[in-house]
């Protein structure tokens, strides 16, 4: 295990938004994160993060207390890509990933070609070469969201945290998104909206009123009756004539 999450819990004015989270993240998995809004998992991915303090419980980075642990050193650990992030500062997108090294940066240790380096294959690796001197005010919100992958990625971080990263994309990018992350040699866990995007996660845990309800392969947590109870939706289960995978199609409740 690389992450953890013992009893998890953060409240606003009393009224728990997260509560009671026990989760193991193993090393090198995907594990995806599902639940209707207002189900708690942006607020789990930040607490996950270290970038909001729980009122209840810890996380533990390879056993180490993440509160405990000096900014940097969580930095070098753990990227975080936000649902939504955004800056009204006159950057190009070169400026947005170079700060993905930021962690890494001392004055012993200042800006080198192997930086460039990292930053040139963290293009790449989300098709954003060329885009390098582009105004970050000239771009569109998918283009956005690939640079703060980009950004993510240029960090180097051992463990990946995602907060719904395929919105704003098109079908092309989402899947070639989904599809580096599930390649990367890094721990992920990933906030997904769309539930036939989960099936492909190594594992998946669903919130609900903010308690993680289940927590298991995609095939046994995703049951039709699972779905109905917490999305409120019927579900069928479709088989793909192409190559035989399984996917939902979605109907109202009633």
């Amino acid at each position: 295990m690389i992450l953890e999450a013992h009893n998890l819990g953060w409240s606003v004015r009393g009224k728990p938004i997260v509560a009671g989270v026990d989760l193991v993240v193993n090393e090198d998995e995907t594990l995806g994160l599902v639940g209707p809004n207002g189900s708690g998992k942006s607020t789990l991915m930040k607490l996950l993060a270290g970038i909001r303090r729980p009122t209840s419980g810890d996380v533990r980075v390879k056993g180490e207390a993440l509160r405990a642990m000096p900014r940097p050193a969580v930095a070098q650990l753990i990227a975080f890509l936000e649902q939504q992030a955004e800056t009204t500062e006159a950057i190009t997108v070169k400026d947005a990933v170079d700060l993905g090294r930021t962690p890494w940066l001392t004055p012993l240790q200042p800006w080198s070609p192997k930086d460039d380096l990292i930053v040139a294959q963290a293009l790449a690796d989300t098709d954003m070469e060329g885009f390098e001197r582009r105004s970050w005010a000239t771009l569109s919100g998918g283009e956005r969201q690939r640079v703060h992958l980009a950004r993510a990625l240029a960090q180097q971080p051992q463990i990946l945290l995602l907060d719904e990263p395929t919105n704003h994309l098109d079908v092309q990018h989402q899947l070639s998104i989904l599809d580096l992350v599930a390649k990367l040699p890094v721990t992920s866990v990933v906030a997904l909206h769309d539930l036939n995007q989960a099936l492909s996660c190594d594992r998946v845990g669903v919130l609900s009123g903010g308690r993680l309800v289940a927590l298991g392969p995609p095939h046994e947590v995703l049951t039709v009756e699972r779905i109905g109870a917490v999305f409120g939706v019927r579900a069928s289960i479709l088989t793909d004539p192409a190559d035989g995978t399984h996917m939902f199609r979605f109907h109202p409740a009633s």
